[in-house]
């Protein structure tokens, strides 16, 4: 197994582990809807890693990348809905999604700036 697969899968149990937290056991996310912020960043994190997992340069890689990440985001609601307290969430699907994207096109920068420098 590569190494850089270890990675996305540990930064997904992480998520899968938060995302089992009951949720009378969560803190209120406030006024400002934090909580979709925390999704759009988590997941922005794991989109990084499956691109960087993959080695994604190819625009086909870099959507398979995201598309991977966006249907883990996708699952992780599905289970929430097996939660106490908890419930799926399109907005939470939605901003889960956006990171995933966001995360790989920090990937497509970060690659094409080390192309450009070399």
């Amino acid at each position: 197994m590569s190494r850089r697969l270890l990675a996305p899968l540990f930064w997904a149990a992480l998520i899968f582990v938060a995302s089992s937290v009951p949720g009378d056991e969560l803190p209120s996310p406030g006024f400002l809807h934090l909580d979709k912020l925390i999704h759009a960043g988590a997941y922005a994190v794991l989109g990084w890693l499956v691109a960087r997992a993959l080695s994604a340069r190819s625009r086909g890689a870099l959507f398979a990348a995201a598309c991977l990440a966006t249907l883990y985001g996708m699952t992780d609601e599905l289970h929430q809905g097996f939660v106490p307290g908890r419930d799926p969430d399109v907005g939470d699907a939605a901003a889960d999604a956006l990171g995933a994207v966001l995360g790989v096109l920090v990937w497509r920068a970060a690659i094409r700036r080390r192309s450009a420098r070399s």
